[in-house]
């Protein structure tokens, strides 16, 4: 008896496909495609359940790797586009309030990006903030990575034990 995931695929197919060869690796770069696709666009609250379900279909370790580079792939694109669209516009008609974005975290250096990211504040919200403060790319990269990567693994560890 097949059970049917969609018309088109059924479970007898899809154990088919994670049969082939480097079918984990494939997988992989669906799931961190994925991720960056999500990251890229801002949707809020994506990344724990694609977190999870790569985690119960790739296993703890190239989950968390897949999710993560996805994610950090995609919160660039997404941080590169805020910054060149928002520069010159923001600077002109908001400059004073953010020379005070500016100074507060050029004073806290990575850590409010991190903690921000810790406690849950939509992603969209956190890169927005962070192109705005004039956050050079590398500080913005590091702080994202070190405050999506506990939820990532958190997420992953779980799928991957069921």
């Amino acid at each position: 008896m097949d059970f049917h995931v969609s018309p088109l695929l059924t479970l007898d197919k899809t154990e088919i496909i994670l049969a082939m060869p480097l079918a984990e690796v494939w997988l992989a770069m669906a799931f961190l495609g994925l991720a960056a696709c999500i990251y890229a666009t801002g949707i809020p609250g994506a990344l724990v359940p694609v977190s999870f379900s790569s985690g119960a279909l790739l296993g703890e370790t190239l989950a968390i790797a897949a999710v993560a580079a996805g994610a950090l792939f995609g919160s660039v694109i997404l941080f590169c586009g805020l910054v060149r669209g928002t520069s010159s516009i923001s600077q002109h008609r908001y400059g004073r309030h953010i020379k005070r974005l500016d100074h507060a975290v050029s004073r806290g250096g990575i850590l409010p990006i991190i903690g921000l990211r810790l406690i849950g504040v939509p992603h969209l919200a956190v890169t927005g903030v962070s192109a705005l403060a004039s956050l050079s790319l590398r500080r913005y990269a590091i702080s994202t990575l070190v405050g999506i990567l506990p939820a990532i693994a958190i997420a992953a560890t779980a799928g991957a034990a069921l």
